[in-house]
């Protein structure tokens, strides 16, 4: 092959691997693990609901801890469930109540048995801690 070939094959085949790692360049890298919440205070009555979910590792496996407000002044109590991990996809089981979700960046989408969906967003990991 001549040398004027050999470069032009060389360009195009540096092209489209550049291509490639520029398209996985810009995605950001999404952990599941970190504090989901969506808890809010009734204007009226002043009790908390919603839920928070944090994901931790632990013991060669994930760990979700779970606690859901349905009215109350306090904080509910926390539930620490075994967690199933696969990519961005998580499940756990809340006593008889089976949990699937999706993380992203910005929040975790998970749906109960009922097929009712609640959407979480992602705090600092510290405020886990306030």
């Amino acid at each position: 092959m001549k040398l004027p070939t050999r470069a032009i094959v060389l360009s195009i085949v540096c092209l489209f691997g550049l291509t490639a790692i520029a398209k996985n360049f810009g995605q950001p890298i999404v952990t599941v693990t970190g504090v989901y919440e969506n808890f809010t205070v009734g204007k009226g009555s002043g009790d908390l609901e919603g839920m928070r979910v944090v994901i931790v590792p632990a013991g060669g496996g994930y760990y979700a801890i779970v606690q859901i407000a349905q009215g109350g002044a306090e904080d509910p109590k926390p539930e620490f469930v075994p967690a199933d991990i696969k990519g961005r996809s998580i499940s756990f089981s809340l006593g008889d109540d089976k949990y699937t979700g999706t993380a992203t960046a910005a929040e975790l989408t998970l749906k109960d048995a009922s097929g009712q969906s609640h959407s979480l967003k992602r705090k600092a990991c510290s405020s886990y801690f306030k």
